[in-house]
């Protein structure tokens, strides 16, 4: 059975368009967002690792996740009942396995372990059907109502009770009070080969025999014929091909329950997501954070305008709500930042960063309200704490981090640079600045850049290059920050200096 909860029937996974995840995570501050989804399970907290770094692009399989969402939100005790249901399963089957992963290798045993396999997967299956029929009629979406409809008309009562009696059946032929009839060829080299199963049974001889005294006890063309067991090498024949046998009997059934542990797997998989996600909602409701599901355009239109962006990494780890910022201009490509330090710069980009990569995993964003395309590609580039000492090896070092993005960006992508090019003299850092956010421009890529770079941020300000908006950390005529960012003109004073005494010390 295909679970299709996380995306829609016919989905193919498309090429990874956030290829740097560590740095992602590392400069949208996500770490305190994934552990609040994952409350405790790290499974949970690394499939939402995994689904929130794997971007899509695929405008109707993030509709499709969305709607899942919603209703997983609705029925969030209900998404937890059959998380909890399918992990138990999972995890059941996974030490069976590892406790028998060095067992008794004779054929009969591994026909016994397929057994017992088959057996949990079957209680399995019978603890989820209780949770589905008890909870039928929860969801009012159409995704996870298929996925109910689905498993109730493939794993009926009817297929439970036969797995259970196969199973039976196959536990009495270990212990001789069954009968497998296998029909095969005989190959190269006098090997049989071409195993068929063609029926399980109870033994029904008034007499009690091997399983393969009773396979060579059948009638064949009324004649009955009956091997004796006198003769040494038939006797060994005989044991090698009740072996083949019953390895193939094995196999079939390790098949079988491959196949039910894949469901499993990636029922427990995408229900993680949900859960996750689930749990991050509730604690920003619980703290009265704003979030709204996206509205999402087209690749190309380079749209993204909001109301009430925050860092939800900053805000969930200080358990309060940081100050906001809307973001309008329907046709941007390039945002320049400029002001003080500590001013909210970076949180801003953060901000945007973070909600623009929860929008294109189909979750919820940390806004009032969100509109915003499809990028072809997300990257950060931060300044790391260590480059900030202004010597000369760090400035090679930026360039070649960032020469491994360009590698790997396309027309459509977002990049978000902060303090960029910082570790060297303004005027290089302006001009090797001005050729980089030029090419980016060119090239359809929408950019967001925190610059200290006056010279460069001037120069681009007066040029009236358009589609080009430039944003400034606001300050009070007391001269006190407010932490949000106001259109406006880059200004030339009161950056310098406290760069100088954050980088070097206080004068």
């Amino acid at each position: 059975m295909k679970v299709n909860l996380l995306n829609r029937p016919g989905y193919t996974e498309a090429p990874d368009i956030a290829p740097f995840k560590n740095d992602l995570v590392q400069d949208l501050v996500l770490d305190p967002i994934l552990e609040i989804m994952g409350k405790g399970d790290s499974y949970v907290q690394q499939q939402c690792r995994t689904a929130l770094l794997t971007p899509l692009t695929d405008r109707a399989n993030l509709l499709h996740r969305q709607s899942a969402l919603r209703d997983a939100i609705r029925n969030s005790k209900t998404v937890l009942q059959l998380y909890a249901t399918v992990a138990e399963v999972v995890t059941d089957i996974s030490n069976y396995k590892t406790s028998h992963r060095n067992g008794n290798p004779l054929p009969a045993v591994r026909v016994l372990n397929a057994v017992e396999q088959l057996d949990l997967l079957a209680h399995g299956l019978e603890r989820l059907k209780d949770v589905i029929v008890a909870t039928y009629g929860h969801f009012t979406g159409v995704i996870f109502r298929d996925f109910y409809d689905a498993f109730l008309k493939e794993f009926n009562a009817d297929f439970v009770r036969l797995v259970h009696e196969k199973a039976a059946l196959l536990r009495k032929s270990g212990d001789d009070d069954g009968e497998i009839q296998i029909s095969g060829r005989i190959g190269t080299g006098l090997k049989s080969e071409g195993f068929i199963v063609n029926m399980l049974s109870e033994y029904q001889s008034k007499r009690k025999h091997d399983i393969i005294d009773s396979l060579f006890s059948t009638k064949i063309r009324k004649n009955e014929i009956r091997i004796s067991y006198d003769d040494l090498d038939l006797n060994r024949d005989c044991r090698d091909l009740e072996s083949a046998g019953l390895l193939h009997v094995a196999s079939t059934f390790d098949g079988f329950s491959v196949e039910l542990m894949r469901m499993f797997n990636s029922l427990r998989q995408q229900l993680a997501f949900y859960h996750g996600c689930c749990n991050l909602y509730n604690q920003m409701k619980n703290l009265c954070f704003p979030v709204c599901f996206p509205e999402l355009g087209m690749t190309g239109s380079h749209a993204i305008t909001g109301e009430a962006f925050y860092d939800l990494g900053v805000a969930l780890r200080e358990k309060r709500l940081p100050a906001t910022n809307d973001l309008t201009g329907e046709d941007t490509i390039a945002y320049l930042i400029t002001g003080t330090n500590h001013g909210g710069k970076t949180t801003f980009i953060r901000s945007i960063g973070a909600s623009q990569l929860m929008a294109q995993c189909g979750m919820f964003v940390p806004a009032k309200s969100m509109i915003t395309q499809i990028f072809t590609g997300i990257y950060t580039h931060f300044v790391r704490n260590e480059d900030v000492t202004m010597t000369s090896g760090k400035l090679e070092e930026e360039l070649r981090r960032l020469s491994k993005i360009v590698d790997c960006m396309s027309s459509g992508s977002l990049i978000l640079l902060n303090e960029s090019f910082a570790t060297t003299s303004e005027r290089d850092g302006a001009a090797i600045a001005e050729d980089i956010i030029r090419a980016f421009y060119d090239n359809e890529i929408t950019c967001f850049f925190v610059t200290h770079i006056y010279a460069y941020a001037k120069k681009a300000y007066d040029a009236g290059i358009p589609r080009m908006q430039f944003l400034q950390a606001e300050r009070t005529e007391e001269g006190e920050r407010t932490y949000r960012m106001k259109q406006g003109e880059p200004g030339a004073t009161g950056y310098g200096m406290e760069l100088y005494d954050e980088i070097i010390g206080c004068r």
